[in-house]
């Protein structure tokens, strides 16, 4: 029932409701909908399942964290102020892992090894000492064999109707239950400093701010602009996959600016790395 939940992508139903006609029919249009048929590689038409896995495989093995060289460099010290950040880097306890869990989607399985929230709620007691030796090792930077840990089931959505190469899909992946806990609790630590980090123009995933406001923002300056009856240009830059093709260690240059510990950056490492 949960597996069929996630796949119809109805959360509002009840469970009485999971045996319907129509529940079923928004199972099947889903997995219709996202089912990869063919793709274009090098203007070359694949049909074969493993070809196109090993195609995406490569394609976004080349894409996801390349160091591409640079002719120049920034000063950082110029553009951020680093912060106290040193309370990042505290050892884990039971209290902070339960509270990650609490907060994970109660029905939602975020691996494909099926297990949910609610599973480890229920289970708690039995399961909270082998999750707090796992977050004692991370503590300790011994990732050695995370990677077990860390596995994902990558999963390509398509972006428009007619998608036919890989650019048209947008991946998406299932994570391992321990290393979604495991980024859940470094997240819940940054949070709380996020708005002091990240400046006031900056509005989506900040808690308190909302990102309807840089839309007023622009319709308000459109409004004023036409009003002046004065020349003038707007532009909006569209900053299409950013994560997957920023660098890395750039990545990692500009948090140790803004004051991140080191092992705060290594336990990232670990994460991004395995």
């Amino acid at each position: 029932r949960s597996i069929a939940r996630q796949r119809a992508h109805l959360a509002t139903l009840k469970d009485g409701d999971a045996n319907t006609s129509f529940y079923h029919r928004q199972c099947s249009y889903r997995r219709q909908k996202n089912t990869v048929h063919s793709l274009v590689v090098d203007e070359e038409i694949i049909t074969d399942q493993e070809d196109m896995a090993a195609a995406a495989y490569a394609h976004f093995d080349a894409l996801l964290g390349t160091a591409a060289p640079r002719e120049c460099t920034l000063d950082l010290s110029a553009l951020i102020t680093p912060a106290n950040l040193d309370d990042l880097d505290a050892p884990f306890d039971a209290e902070e892992i339960w509270q990650a869990i609490k907060r994970l989607p109660a029905r939602k399985a975020p691996g494909p090894n099926g297990f949910t929230a609610d599973f480890l709620r229920a289970c708690w007691p039995i399961v909270k000492q082998d999750l707090v030796d796992v977050f004692q090792q991370l503590y300790a930077l011994r990732g050695r064999g995370f990677s077990c840990l860390n596995q994902v089931l990558l999963t390509l959505l398509p972006k428009r109707a007619d998608a036919r190469c890989l650019g048209d899909y947008r991946p998406i992946s299932l994570i391992h239950l321990v290393a979604k806990i495991f980024a859940k609790v470094l997240s819940l630590r940054l949070a709380p400093k996020l708005n002091a980090l990240v400046s006031a123009n900056k509005n989506a995933f900040i808690p308190g701010r909302s990102l309807h406001d840089n839309f007023v923002l622009v319709r308000q300056s459109a409004r004023l602009l036409h009003q002046l009856k004065a020349p003038r240009l707007l532009l909006k830059l569209d900053l299409a996959r950013a994560f997957d093709s920023i660098s890395w260690p750039f990545l990692f240059e500009v948090l140790r600016q803004y004051g991140f510990g080191s092992r705060f950056l290594d336990w990232l490492a670990i994460l991004l790395s395995s």
